[in-house]
């Protein structure tokens, strides 16, 4: 079946607005690394560079200085998430709906691709670094696994020797530990900021320096993370695409997109605490 250039021109505009939506949507997005401007077309992955620091050394006169040496290695952000929902709406139910059931749908559909975006997000940053020093962390409260503020200082400490800049970072938690955090005296809440602060969505509050947010995703663990933790990249946006069926007599609509998420500097910039490790 043919596509006019109208129907291509608004279907290209419901994309950009699912994209838009899925954007605005998403709370775990904007906290780490987009790179989407590097996945051009044709290319499967993207070889994401890193190396380590430098020494600062002294020039004593009529000496020469030694040049370091830079040793690179790469984290490779595979583009193989391809996401996809699809529905069918026959004619009769949009005919006959009060509220409009397409819009409706393509709405809720955004909210789960952003959902699911997130998700995808969370899963990376749970593979903190197991090795030397251990970014996978128990409670200090073995017994309740009630969330203490040294918790949090301990979180803070391990991102700090990374030469992380905690005011820099995020926690993330679930709405158990949410009531745990808040019951803490140094927590700060997001309504006490000032009007000067902007506020994520998501975000509930401040504690030493860094953003706490909350998610529907987490559950009995706490999440603390740099921004570089994780990096990400959409391929394709979100696509809509639509077309009749006839089987049915009415329309299947089908939104997807292709991306990759990676935890980068092999699990270091992020720090997970919880019971089971």
């Amino acid at each position: 079946m043919g596509v006019t250039e109208t129907t291509a021109v608004a279907l290209a505009q419901v994309s950009n607005l699912v994209q838009t939506f899925l954007i605005q949507n998403s709370v775990m997005l904007p906290t780490v690394t987009n790179y989407s401007s590097l996945a051009v077309p044709g290319a499967k992955s993207i070889a994401l560079p890193r190396s380590g620091g430098f020494t600062v050394g002294s020039k004593s006169e009529n000496t020469a200085v030694e040049s370091q040496i830079i040793t690179f290695a790469a984290d490779t952000l595979n583009l193989t998430d391809h996401r996809v929902i699809q529905f069918l709406i026959e004619d009769i139910a949009e005919k006959q709906a009060v509220p409009a059931i397409v819009q409706d749908a393509i709405m809720k559909a955004s909210k789960a691709l952003a959902l699911d975006a997130d998700n995808k997000v969370i899963a990376q940053l749970e593979l903190a670094s197991s090795s030397d020093p251990d970014h996978q962390i128990v409670f200090i409260d073995t017994s309740g696994d009630v969330v203490a503020k040294g918790d949090v200082l301990n979180a803070r400490k391990l991102l700090i020797d990374q030469n992380i800049n905690p005011r820099e970072c995020y926690l993330a938690v679930g709405s158990e530990k949410e009531k745990e955090l808040l019951a803490l005296a140094d927590f700060i809440q997001a309504e006490r900021y000032g009007s000067s602060t902007p506020i994520q969505l998501g975000e509930i509050g401040m504690i030493y320096g860094m953003k706490v947010i909350v998610h529907t995703s987490i559950t009995d663990y706490m999440l603390a993370w740099h921004p570089s933790a994780v990096g990400f990249a959409f391929q394709q946006g979100v696509r809509f695409q639509s077309e009749k069926n006839l089987a049915h007599l009415g329309t299947r609509y089908s939104l997807d997109y292709l991306a990759g998420f990676k935890v980068l500097d092999s699990g270091k910039r992020c720090v997970k605490v919880d019971s089971t490790n």
